[in-house]
């Protein structure tokens, strides 16, 4: 793959087996300003301390990779996440997301809080520019697919959506908004000493690496650090710890504060959220209606992703075809879960495709609205005249019918068993799932009084007004969650913790 003007080209197209959403960073990322280039075995930090191995993940500003602590007396793996030089800055938003932590142990952030912040950060100049790089602890897989994996373990699956809520009861405890809450930020944690581990003993848990040599589009000579040191030699694929490593632990943390903000200085950019149902703030980019109630509708998107296995809100391929816009086709599916559109959402609605607002809506209360999108006005026409004595219940039936409906996962029945043995051992521990392929994996179908608790959850969450959703407090205190928040950590007042601060090693320029 090469890009216009860009003089640089990837020798092969990355293999399909090894597709993922990001499968490569683009290799045109890779110039002044740009990403910092890393191959295998390169030293990173005062005096090469960390030593890299492998690469683990592309943030949304930089690469993250794992890398041996060489100053350690012990073998000690950490990751290391790299700013591009144009995203590198003393005021990163990582970096004051550690300072609202600061005065917190970090066992306590952690293990009652859920959360990872850098353990320490550093700076170091290179041909694209001056770079950030931030040292974090070591952490196994991403939340994103867990359901698929293990979405009939309904205990643990309370678990990680409690341990969730709870990280962003205490950053709002700290005046942080968080701003794209999603699965995707959510990772776990792993076993006891796997940070500690042998280095071949490590690297037999991870992927396999598959290596694609970038060469000149001149002569299409192999890139090397004397012809042109701005540019890797290799891109990589990912290479982070799997649940088939079996050396995750049952806990999850939230890490990247790339995008979190305080409330008084809420983003004007659009899109903070999960961009599969955008809170409708997010949506239309309302900068004064974002806040705190933002991120809990997006950590309602999460709770369901994690819980049901399947999209919030699925359109039919011909619906998704007839919008006019990503705007129109978001709109529906909130209209669907959340009812008609209010003010002011509706006549920025109309205004973004030159439409009046007719006469009869200016004395028409809000409650009797109909919906605004041409899809959600037939469902809802239907279900008052199928129901004219009762109000229509909104998204309520759709989230009932997301959770009603038989949801396939990976798991085969046997599997099922060894899992459950596992974790009647070590309930600390996730046990290690293999996809198999096989046709006979088992359907998660939820009972119905967790539908009943699951579904009204959600819908104190899903509300057009940020004003009228539920807070972090009844979030965690719903019977869904049975009583978890009693049984757990308190929130610290600012400045009572007595923990350590946050270690810096060098300083911006």
């Amino acid at each position: 793959m090469s890009y216009p003007g860009f003089p640089y080209k990837q020798a092969t197209e990355f293999p399909t087996e090894f597709l993922n959403p990001k499968p490569l960073e683009p290799l045109h990322l890779y110039r002044p300003g740009g990403f910092h280039p890393i191959n295998f075995g390169d030293r990173l930090g005062a005096d090469g301390r960390f030593r890299v191995v492998r690469k683990l993940d592309i943030a949304y500003s930089g690469t993250v990779w794992l890398c041996q602590d060489t100053a350690s007396p012990t073998i000690k793996w950490r990751a290391v996440q790299v700013f591009s030089a144009s995203a590198s800055s003393t005021d990163c938003k990582e970096l004051r997301a550690m300072e609202a932590f600061s005065d917190i142990d970090r066992s306590v952030l952690e293990n009652e809080f859920h959360i990872t912040t850098p353990l320490e950060h550093f700076w170091f100049d290179g041909p694209n520019g001056r770079h950030l790089a931030m040292v974090f602890p070591f952490m196994g897989f991403g939340a994103r697919k867990f359901f698929k994996s293990y979405g009939h373990l309904r205990k643990q699956i309370k678990d990680i959506c409690f341990q969730a809520a709870k990280a962003m009861e205490l950053m709002h405890s700290r005046g942080l908004c968080y701003g794209n809450f999603r699965p995707h930020n959510i990772f776990f944690r792993l076993r006891d000493g796997v940070d500690s581990l042998p280095e071949q003993e490590l690297l037999k848990k991870l992927p396999y690496v598959e290596r694609i040599q970038v060469l000149t589009i001149e002569d299409e000579k192999p890139v090397n650090r004397i012809s042109d040191p701005s540019v890797p030699e290799f891109l990589v694929s990912f290479s982070a710890l799997t649940f088939k490593s079996g050396l995750c632990a049952t806990d999850i943390t939230v890490a990247d504060f790339g995008v979190s903000y305080p409330p008084s200085h809420p983003p004007s950019e659009p899109y903070t959220g999960p961009w599969d149902c955008p809170a409708p703030e997010d949506l239309f980019n309302i900068r004064e209606l974002r806040g705190y109630p933002t991120d809990i509708w997006n950590l309602g998107c999460t709770i369901h992703h994690l819980a049901c296995g399947v999209d919030l809100v699925d359109l039919d391929l011909d619906v998704i075809l007839r919008c006019r816009s990503r705007l129109e086709e978001d709109c529906i599916r909130i209209e669907q879960l959340a009812g008609p559109m209010p003010e002011p959402f509706r006549s920025l609605f109309r205004n973004v495709y030159g439409e009046e607002t007719p006469a009869e809506e200016a004395s028409t209360p809000e409650q009797d609205l109909p919906p605004l999108t041409e899809p959600t006005r037939g469902y809802w026409e239907h279900a008052r005249s199928s129901q004219p004595w009762s109000p229509v219940p909104q998204g309520i039936d759709l989230l009932r019918f997301n959770m009603i409906t038989k949801t396939d996962t990976d798991v085969t029945p046997r599997q099922l068993r060894e899992m459950r043995d596992k974790l009647n051992q070590d309930g600390s521990t996730l046990p290690p799932f293999r996809y198999t392929g096989r046709p006979d994996c088992i359907q998660v179908q939820m009972d119905m009084d967790e539908i009943d608790q699951l579904s009204d959850l959600l819908m104190s969450i899903f509300k057009w007004h940020p004003k009228d959703r539920a807070t972090i407090d009844q979030v965690l205190n719903h019977a869904w969650f049975e009583g978890r928040n009693q049984r757990a950590a308190k929130v610290p007042a600012p400045g009572t913790s007595g923990g350590k601060k946050s270690t810096r090693v060098g300083e911006g320029s």
